[in-house]
């Protein structure tokens, strides 16, 4: 008897731990439907609160992207754009399809920003950034634009001004990193003549190239 006790307790327990997983699934969920009960009649305060304890109790992924998404809503509603993209950020981070609905997507303040958070939207609004000096929110676009899967060209371009962002700040080994990505990306692309001449990350770069070039070099 008691050896068979002994045999059933981890069976047991292993039990316990699903209950007590779907409870938890469960409750988080419940949660979020009040938070978004709350977006619905505008009480947007109460909705926000909600919906990040819903996050915090722990939802699946797409549960956690309309959480993040309805959350980008209330931000954008209090004209707080840069949190609102950020929240689009985790949303599309939990689920890379994500699309907002039809009237979603029509609305004239999120509409647009959602929009611009696409692959190409991302690479546009952060090297805008980059040329305003709003280096922080840049970084975050152009890393954007390549988890969203842009095209080589346009992720060399990415990386490459990921590494003028981490060199300005001193940031040497990730600058060199982004370089070495843009170059494994595109291996024949290149700086045009005043980046070349950056006292910065032009030395950096050529160092790089000169190194990936050395090999066929030798070969010939």
């Amino acid at each position: 008897m008691r050896l068979l006790l002994v045999m059933l307790l981890p069976l047991a327990m292993t039990g316990c731990a699903h209950i007590e997983r779907f409870a938890q699934a469960t409750r988080a969920h419940i949660t979020l439907i009040e938070g978004l009960r709350q977006f619905d009649a505008g009480n947007h305060e109460a909705s926000a609160k909600t919906l990040a304890a819903a996050l915090e109790i722990g939802l699946d992924d797409e549960d956690r992207a309309e959480a993040h998404k309805h959350l980008a809503f209330i931000h954008c509603s209090a004209a707080r754009e840069r949190q609102c993209r950020e929240e689009f950020r985790h949303a599309l981070s939990a689920s890379p399809a994500m699309q907002l609905d039809a009237a979603e997507a029509g609305h004239p303040v999120w509409g647009p920003i959602f929009r611009s958070m696409s692959g190409p939207g991302a690479l546009s609004a952060g090297l805008k950034q980059y040329e305003n000096g709003d280096y922080e929110e840049s970084a975050k676009n152009l890393q954007g634009a390549i988890d969203l899967g842009v095209a080589e060209k346009q992720r060399a371009t990415a990386h490459k001004h990921l590494a003028f962002i981490h060199c300005a700040s001193n940031r040497v080994g990730p600058c060199r990193d982004e370089f070495r990505k843009a170059l494994a990306v595109d291996p024949k692309f290149d700086l045009n003549r005043a980046e070349a001449g950056h006292p910065v990350w032009g030395p950096i770069f050529r160092s790089l190239k000169s190194t990936k070039q050395a090999p066929e070099t030798t070969g010939k």
